[in-house]
């Protein structure tokens, strides 16, 4: 009876995330496959690099949270994400020289990469490879290790991946457990009783730019196992910023001293609060990214 009461309003929902997904992004024939992205906007061309559960939708929002000006925004589905292919071999590697052929193929020389959390390896094996076509890198919550047992627990990561099997527990779960689902995802409760009604909007479009969530299954699995062998390059010489949270529920804060120590032309800002992402340290988050990308 429950499905039955719900499953109109799902419907809906998800034959809009289809249209919204099909008719945002194209398709570029790569030697790796098929790689979907989206280009949007005027200005300066920012890279934006999604996490897990993500998408090129995924990353639009990203730049749509994190930067103030006006940019023009390029936003790839990685490997497996939506209609992007997942290729019999991958890795951070493999996954960067991607990035170049779609930054060849539109004629950008340089761009500002932006990165969240499992779009970290990728991002970082780019700004390594090919330093020259990277004016500055900015890393939230983003992964620069395999995981350690201060990571999210491996049975919470499989909770999460039987939810992205169905588009209807996804939706589910987002409409009547919203606290609990944000907190798998690395949002802490006490946080999210805290946010303000903006925070919670943008909670709230976190979880709807997800939709439909099985789309994005493969994608996950593969960062899973890209992360599982990365190890962040020793030479990475691009001026960077890494933003994370003490309280990440997700991506615990040593990936962001990690990235640190291993990056020399870095800083880093450490919150108290703000769980996977910063959420609710976003506005203080955006100022100094400001700042760091107007020095």
């Amino acid at each position: 009876m429950a499905v039955l009461m719900t499953y109109p309003s799902f419907r809906k929902q998800i034959i809009e995330a289809n249209e919204r997904i099909k008719n945002k992004s194209r398709l570029l024939e790569t030697k790796f496959g098929t790689m979907e992205y989206a280009i949007i906007g005027q200005g300066k061309p920012v890279l934006l690099i999604h996490g897990a559960g993500g998408g090129y939708d995924q990353g639009l929002w990203l730049g749509q949270t994190t930067l103030e000006y006006e940019y023009q925004f390029v936003a790839p589905s990685k490997f497996g994400y939506l209609n992007s292919d997942t290729p019999k071999e991958y890795s951070a590697l493999l996954q960067a020289e991607q990035y170049k052929i779609l930054l060849d193929y539109l004629g950008i020389e340089k761009v500002i990469i932006v990165a969240v959390s499992a779009g970290g390896p990728s991002s970082m094996q780019f700004a390594n490879e090919y330093p020259e076509r990277v004016e500055k890198m900015i890393l939230l919550s983003a992964v620069s290790m395999p995981p350690n047992p201060n990571d999210k627990d491996p049975v919470f990561i499989k909770v999460i991946q039987l939810i992205q099997k169905s588009d209807y527990a996804y939706w589910l779960f987002t409409k009547t457990f919203e606290s609990q689902i944000l907190s798998l995802f690395g949002i802490p409760s006490d946080d999210y009783k805290k946010f303000t009604p903006e925070q919670k909007v943008l909670a709230k479009e976190l979880l709807n730019v997800m939709h439909p969530m099985s789309l994005r299954y493969d994608g996950t699995i593969t960062d899973g196992l890209i992360i599982k062998n990365f190890e962040i390059p020793k030479g990475i010489a691009v001026p960077t910023l890494i933003i994370h949270s003490k309280n990440d529920g997700l991506v615990h804060y040593s990936h962001a001293e990690h990235s640190k120590s291993m990056i020399k032309d870095s800083k880093l800002i450490l919150y108290d609060k703000g769980g996977h992402g910063a959420l609710s340290e976003l506005q203080a988050a955006r100022k100094q990214i400001k700042i760091f990308l107007k020095n």
